[in-house]
Protein backbone atom coordinates (compact mmCIF):
# COMPACT_ATOMS: atom_id res chain seq x y z
CA UNK A 1 0.00 0.00 0.00
CA UNK A 2 1.51 3.45 -1.20
CA UNK A 3 2.00 5.99 1.76
CA UNK A 4 0.00 9.14 1.81
CA UNK A 5 1.76 12.40 0.77
CA UNK A 6 1.61 14.05 4.15
CA UNK A 7 2.84 10.61 5.68
CA UNK A 8 5.30 11.02 3.45
CA UNK A 9 5.91 14.36 4.65
CA UNK A 10 5.89 13.60 8.11
CA UNK A 11 8.76 10.67 6.98
CA UNK A 12 10.85 13.05 5.46
CA UNK A 13 10.92 15.75 8.35
CA UNK A 14 11.64 13.04 10.81
CA UNK A 15 14.77 12.18 8.64
CA UNK A 16 16.39 15.44 8.00
CA UNK A 17 14.26 15.94 4.31
CA UNK A 18 15.62 12.83 3.02
CA UNK A 19 13.00 9.62 2.61
CA UNK A 20 14.92 6.59 2.63
CA UNK A 21 13.44 3.86 0.24
CA UNK A 22 11.47 1.24 1.62
CA UNK A 23 13.15 -1.21 -0.39
CA UNK A 24 16.73 0.34 0.51
CA UNK A 25 18.75 -2.94 2.68
CA UNK A 26 20.52 -2.21 5.68
CA UNK A 27 23.83 -2.72 3.95
CA UNK A 28 23.32 0.10 1.55
CA UNK A 29 22.39 2.32 4.20
CA UNK A 30 25.33 1.70 6.06
CA UNK A 31 27.41 2.70 3.09
CA UNK A 32 25.57 5.49 2.57
CA UNK A 33 25.85 7.30 6.08
CA UNK A 34 29.82 5.82 5.83
CA UNK A 35 29.95 8.13 2.69
CA UNK A 36 28.45 11.16 4.26
CA UNK A 37 30.26 10.88 7.49
CA UNK A 38 33.88 10.79 5.69
CA UNK A 39 34.99 14.36 4.90
CA UNK A 40 35.49 16.34 2.06
CA UNK A 41 39.50 16.90 1.26
CA UNK A 42 39.50 20.03 2.37
CA UNK A 43 37.48 19.76 5.20
CA UNK A 44 39.21 20.34 9.00
CA UNK A 45 35.75 18.71 10.41
CA UNK A 46 34.62 15.24 9.94
CA UNK A 47 35.65 11.88 10.06
CA UNK A 48 38.99 11.22 8.60
CA UNK A 49 39.90 10.14 5.28
CA UNK A 50 42.92 8.18 5.90
CA UNK A 51 43.28 5.66 8.78
CA UNK A 52 46.06 5.85 11.42
CA UNK A 53 48.19 2.68 9.95
CA UNK A 54 48.06 4.69 6.74
CA UNK A 55 49.25 7.76 8.30
CA UNK A 56 52.08 5.99 10.21
CA UNK A 57 53.18 4.43 7.07
CA UNK A 58 53.53 7.69 5.57
CA UNK A 59 54.89 9.33 8.13
CA UNK A 60 58.23 6.48 7.95
CA UNK A 61 58.40 6.69 4.79
CA UNK A 62 58.97 10.67 4.52
CA UNK A 63 61.21 10.14 7.50
CA UNK A 64 59.35 11.94 10.06
CA UNK A 65 61.05 11.59 13.43
CA UNK A 66 59.41 10.23 17.17
CA UNK A 67 57.99 13.61 17.28
CA UNK A 68 55.87 12.48 14.81
CA UNK A 69 55.53 9.05 15.42
CA UNK A 70 54.38 8.90 19.17
CA UNK A 71 51.88 11.82 18.69
CA UNK A 72 50.24 10.24 15.54
CA UNK A 73 47.84 7.54 17.80
CA UNK A 74 46.83 10.74 20.22
CA UNK A 75 46.04 12.26 17.40
CA UNK A 76 43.44 8.87 16.78
CA UNK A 77 42.46 9.47 20.33
CA UNK A 78 41.96 13.03 20.88
CA UNK A 79 41.19 14.98 17.51
CA UNK A 80 37.51 12.98 17.64
CA UNK A 81 36.31 13.76 20.94
CA UNK A 82 35.85 17.49 19.27
CA UNK A 83 34.98 16.54 15.63
CA UNK A 84 38.19 17.69 14.06
CA UNK A 85 39.92 15.18 11.72
CA UNK A 86 42.83 13.66 13.29
CA UNK A 87 44.63 13.19 9.67
CA UNK A 88 44.31 16.89 8.95
CA UNK A 89 46.30 17.37 12.32
CA UNK A 90 48.88 14.80 11.35
CA UNK A 91 49.71 16.99 8.19
CA UNK A 92 49.62 20.30 9.85
CA UNK A 93 52.01 19.28 12.26
CA UNK A 94 54.57 17.17 9.68
CA UNK A 95 54.42 21.25 7.68
CA UNK A 96 54.66 22.83 10.63
CA UNK A 97 57.68 20.77 12.87
CA UNK A 98 59.56 19.54 9.42
CA UNK A 99 58.58 16.31 9.65
CA UNK A 100 59.90 16.49 13.44
CA UNK A 101 62.65 17.65 12.90
CA UNK A 102 62.23 21.12 14.23
CA UNK A 103 64.72 23.38 12.38
CA UNK A 104 62.88 26.69 13.40
CA UNK A 105 62.25 27.92 16.63
CA UNK A 106 59.60 26.29 17.72
CA UNK A 107 60.63 22.98 20.46
CA UNK A 108 59.09 19.99 20.98
CA UNK A 109 56.27 19.17 22.06
CA UNK A 110 54.70 21.55 19.99
CA UNK A 111 53.01 20.33 17.44
CA UNK A 112 52.18 23.11 15.04
CA UNK A 113 54.39 26.19 16.08
CA UNK A 114 51.25 27.26 19.12
CA UNK A 115 53.23 30.89 20.60
CA UNK A 116 52.18 31.71 24.24
CA UNK A 117 49.65 34.06 25.27
CA UNK A 118 50.00 37.37 24.40
CA UNK A 119 53.63 36.62 22.59
CA UNK A 120 53.93 38.51 19.40
CA UNK A 121 57.84 37.55 18.90
CA UNK A 122 59.21 34.69 17.27
CA UNK A 123 62.22 34.07 19.53
CA UNK A 124 62.51 30.14 21.55
CA UNK A 125 60.41 32.09 24.56
CA UNK A 126 57.44 33.31 22.17
CA UNK A 127 56.94 29.86 22.04
CA UNK A 128 55.03 26.82 24.55
CA UNK A 129 56.84 24.01 25.38
CA UNK A 130 54.61 21.16 26.26
CA UNK A 131 56.12 18.79 28.25
CA UNK A 132 54.69 15.69 26.63
CA UNK A 133 53.13 14.16 23.48
CA UNK A 134 49.86 14.04 24.45
CA UNK A 135 49.95 17.56 26.54
CA UNK A 136 51.21 18.85 22.74
CA UNK A 137 48.46 16.86 21.04
CA UNK A 138 46.30 18.37 23.13
CA UNK A 139 47.42 21.62 22.89
CA UNK A 140 47.08 21.07 18.76
CA UNK A 141 43.75 20.11 19.14
CA UNK A 142 42.73 22.72 21.63
CA UNK A 143 44.37 25.46 19.10
CA UNK A 144 42.22 23.91 16.26
CA UNK A 145 39.21 24.14 18.49
CA UNK A 146 39.63 27.62 18.93
CA UNK A 147 39.90 28.19 14.98
CA UNK A 148 36.11 26.09 14.92
CA UNK A 149 34.37 27.14 17.87
CA UNK A 150 34.97 24.03 19.59
CA UNK A 151 35.16 23.34 22.82
CA UNK A 152 38.65 22.01 24.50
CA UNK A 153 40.09 19.37 26.23
CA UNK A 154 40.28 20.06 29.73
CA UNK A 155 41.51 23.55 30.81
CA UNK A 156 43.20 25.21 27.21
CA UNK A 157 46.63 27.21 26.69
CA UNK A 158 46.38 30.79 26.87
CA UNK A 159 47.34 31.34 23.32
CA UNK A 160 43.66 29.61 22.84
CA UNK A 161 41.31 32.39 24.18
CA UNK A 162 43.58 34.95 21.85
CA UNK A 163 42.96 32.54 18.89
CA UNK A 164 39.39 32.40 19.80
CA UNK A 165 38.79 35.83 20.29
CA UNK A 166 40.41 36.47 17.22
CA UNK A 167 38.23 34.56 15.01
CA UNK A 168 34.93 35.52 16.71
CA UNK A 169 35.89 39.08 15.44
CA UNK A 170 36.39 37.46 12.10
CA UNK A 171 33.10 36.69 12.26
CA UNK A 172 32.87 32.93 10.96
CA UNK A 173 34.22 29.76 12.03
CA UNK A 174 37.02 27.98 10.00
CA UNK A 175 35.80 25.03 8.31
CA UNK A 176 38.06 24.49 5.16
CA UNK A 177 41.99 23.52 5.47
CA UNK A 178 42.11 26.40 2.55
CA UNK A 179 41.03 29.23 4.93
CA UNK A 180 44.24 28.33 7.28
CA UNK A 181 46.30 30.80 5.50
CA UNK A 182 46.48 34.17 4.90
CA UNK A 183 46.42 35.12 8.54
CA UNK A 184 44.01 33.24 10.13
CA UNK A 185 46.96 30.06 11.68
CA UNK A 186 49.85 31.27 9.15
CA UNK A 187 50.54 34.41 7.33
CA UNK A 188 51.37 32.16 3.82
CA UNK A 189 49.05 32.43 1.84
CA UNK A 190 49.54 28.94 0.13
CA UNK A 191 49.89 27.34 3.89
CA UNK A 192 46.56 25.36 3.38
CA UNK A 193 47.96 24.11 0.16
CA UNK A 194 50.90 22.67 1.61
CA UNK A 195 48.93 20.96 4.28
CA UNK A 196 46.28 19.44 1.12
CA UNK A 197 49.73 18.42 -0.70
CA UNK A 198 50.69 16.65 2.19
CA UNK A 199 47.14 14.64 2.88
CA UNK A 200 47.15 14.00 -1.03
CA UNK A 201 50.76 11.87 -0.41
CA UNK A 202 49.00 10.26 2.37
CA UNK A 203 46.83 8.54 -0.20
CA UNK A 204 49.54 7.50 -2.63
Amino acid sequence: MRAAPAALLLLSVLLGGAVLPLSSSPEREARAAEVRAVRSPDSILGRPIYGKARVERYARSIGATRYILRTIPLYYRLAPKRGIAPDVLVAQAILETGRGHYGGDSRPWNMAGIKKGGAVGDAPRDFERPRTPRAGVRMHVNHMAAYTGKRPIGRPHARFHDARAAQKARGYWVRRISQLGDGVWATDPSYGRKIRRILDEMGQ
